[in-house]
């Protein structure tokens, strides 16, 4: 079933459930108009689990999150899912394939108990909380830069960065000179990346170095692609839909490319007119990717939204309270630490203890408040 039709298909199946949860509030569980609701959920979810083995349904900060991608916040049956979730501590909700109509029942009966006790896990319906698989004090296996890192890992995953910075570096270079992109390098590197992080090591670990002015857009692309695909992972991200952050998150910022060099490198304060041509890249690396063979639909949606904000506000303005994709808002808190602690033309590297100060000021307003909390557990500030 394609992207587009499982995310509509998961809105229906939540509709349909607020509307079960509703009816029994008002008259039974064994109410015929109750009954309705459930076969019309267990039909839909049956129809989605025939092309797929399970479906899963995140709960990040206030997010509704189906398949990897954000249900639109102002609709009224996601806030009530929402909220019923948050009430029942279920953070991760998975349906599988395979669920019998009597355990759908029986679940839809419990989220609608009026007491706030968690729902157990049942064979076809399994939840959970959204946890952080990041090394706890006292575990075997250490972050780089621990004791016990072997020195093959570090020197290995070292090397590994330095071969995806010069790659990247081709990718963004041939777009610039109006070649076809890549886009089975992109892939490949990402695969890498995915591969070392199943070391368990810190990200910061992994980050490139710059070397001279020049390489900040490549240094910062390859930073933002560590950062993000630890946190994407971290949260729960796995298979096809981690690798498509990756390539999002690799290719953000390719809007830049088309932005004159002497306005990316001015040392002094930009004017107003400056800023808003910079501004122009997410725009013009949207419409570079749309229209890019192989490349996910949401790496479009990256480049386009890595600069909105949490609460719709940033660029470019969007009207209709657009919500970032749950990929852009890892990559745009990602993207300013990185910024922050890059020695750039017009600024110096900016202290840790500031840039956590100025990310989590921005929590709720900028940058997704559960994110960034994820955020700076999985570093380990």
């Amino acid at each position: 079933m394609p992207e587009l039709d499982i995310q509509g298909e998961i809105a229906k199946v939540i509709a349909q459930l607020n509307a079960a949860v509703t009816n029994i509030g008002l008259y039974t569980a064994a109410h015929p108009q109750v009954g309705q609701y459930v076969e019309k959920t267990h039909s839909l979810l049956a129809g989605m689990l025939r092309e797929r083995p399970e479906v899963t349904i995140m709960l990040v900060g206030n997010d509704l999150v189906a398949e990897g991608h954000p249900l639109p916040s102002d609709s009224a049956y996601v806030a009530n899912f929402s909220r019923i979730l948050r009430r029942k501590s279920v953070e991760r909700l998975t349906f599988v394939a395979g669920l019998p109509r009597e355990e759908l029942q029986g679940f839809i009966q419990d989220l609608a108990a009026s007491d706030a006790a968690s729902i157990k896990t049942t064979p076809s319906i399994k939840l959970g909380k959204v946890e952080l698989r990041v090394k706890q004090a006292g575990e075997s296996r250490g972050w780089v830069g621990g004791d016990d890192t072997p020195i093959e890992v570090l020197e290995e995953l070292a090397a590994l960065t330095a071969n995806e910075l010069d790659q990247l570096k081709d990718v963004y270079l041939r777009i610039k000179t109006h070649k076809q992109i890549d886009v089975k390098g992109v892939d490949e590197m990402v695969k890498r990346f995915i591969k070392g992080f199943r070391e368990e090591v810190n990200p910061l670990s992994l980050l490139a170095s710059l070397k001279s002015s020049h390489e900040y857009t490549f240094t910062h692309v390859v930073n933002v692609g560590i950062l993000t695909m630890a946190q994407a992972e971290s949260v729960g991200f796995t298979g096809e839909h981690l690798h498509a952050i990756g390539v999002a998150s690799f290719l953000h910022d390719i809007g830049k490319i088309f932005v004159p060099e002497e306005i990316m490198n001015k040392k002094g304060k930009l004017s107003e007119e400056e800023r808003m041509i910079i501004e122009t890249h997410t725009t013009k690396g949207a419409r570079y990717l749309m229209g890019t063979e192989g490349i996910p639909k949401l790496a479009v949606l990256a480049s386009l939204e890595h600069h909105l904000k949490y609460d719709g506000s940033g660029y470019p303005s969007i009207k209709g309270g657009w919500t970032p994709n749950i990929a852009s808002q890892m990559i745009s808190i990602a993207d300013v630490f990185d910024a922050m602690r890059s020695r750039r033309s017009y600024q110096e590297p900016q202290p840790m203890s500031k840039i956590e100060s100025v990310l989590r000021a921005g929590a709720g307003r900028a940058f997704n408040p559960k994110l960034i909390e994820n955020f700076f557990k999985l570093i380990r500030m």
